[in-house]
């Protein structure tokens, strides 16, 4: 089961002017390819993806501006779909059986990516090129999808893609845990752990060939319906603690003041 979302207007534009089009997620650089969204359910065995049309210069130029945010909505991103819908999707979902994640694929070794603290770096440049290589790969066995839907018309990365792809359809066509799972980038990093439990954060990390990974300020969360890029907001420390400070403060003054009268 497979079907694209695209924004209503420019679907109204493209019927205009070329007919029809299929959406697809840049790929190739490391200036406007695109992050992407994808979301496991192995209870239903389906897997929801997401064009967020989220520049790779985007998250590079921003990934230490702790003001810099995104939300969407994707319950309304793919209203428009007959078949790709969150809300079809979500009916569904089983909170304790579903992980998500997001990649963007660059070039010469530069990729965005979902995962843990203990990612450690490549151990050399043509380790990190294969890695962008196989998530490129499978990024295009996506956007291969959209063609099936509407053969021979164009593709435009001007439009987000949406799908539900299950276990059982074709094999790689932006299944998200077959053969190159997508927490092992793909296939490209055994180790990457790129899955972030539902209705949890997870760190984004920059990864700049076999350089030491950069951390995003930014961590991403997918909750309910909204998923969300944002500077996780400041810890306040409980009262208890400005309690004992203030409490130790007034014991060390005390002391400072027997001493000085001695």
């Amino acid at each position: 089961m497979k079907q694209f979302s695209k924004s209503l207007l420019a679907v109204a534009l493209l019927a205009a002017t070329a007919g029809a089009a299929n959406a697809s997620i840049q790929v190739g650089n490391n200036t406007t390819s695109e992050a992407y969204l994808s979301v496991y359910d192995s209870s239903q065995a389906l897997t929801f993806t997401l064009d967020l049309g989220l520049t790779f210069a985007d998250l590079f130029n921003n990934k230490s501006i702790e003001s810099f945010s995104k939300s969407y909505d994707l319950a309304a991103l793919t209203a428009g779909s007959t078949g790709g819908k969150w809300s079809t999707f979500a009916a569904n979902l089983n909170a304790a059986t579903t992980v998500y994640g997001v990649v963007a694929s660059g070039t010469a070794g530069k990729i965005f990516a979902t995962g843990p603290e203990s990612v450690t770096k490549f151990g050399t440049t043509t380790v990190a090129i294969a890695a962008v290589s196989k998530l490129a790969n499978h990024i295009s066995t996506v956007n291969q999808a959209a063609l099936d839907d509407n053969a021979g018309k164009p593709t435009s990365t001007a439009l987000n893609l949406s799908a539900i792809v299950s276990d059982g359809d074709t094999a790689n066509t932006g299944q998200h845990n077959q053969e190159g799972q997508f927490s092992q980038f793909n296939g490209g990093k055994t180790d990457a752990a790129a899955d972030i439990n539902y209705g949890q954060a997870g760190n984004f990390w920059y990864y700049g060939g076999n350089a030491i990974p950069v951390l995003a300020v930014q961590q991403w969360e997918l909750t309910g319906n909204t998923l969300t890029y944002a500077t996780p907001a400041a810890v306040p420390l409980p009262a208890a603690v400005w309690m004992f400070g203030a409490g130790l403060m007034g014991v060390l003054g005390l002391t400072r003041r027997k001493n000085a009268a001695v």
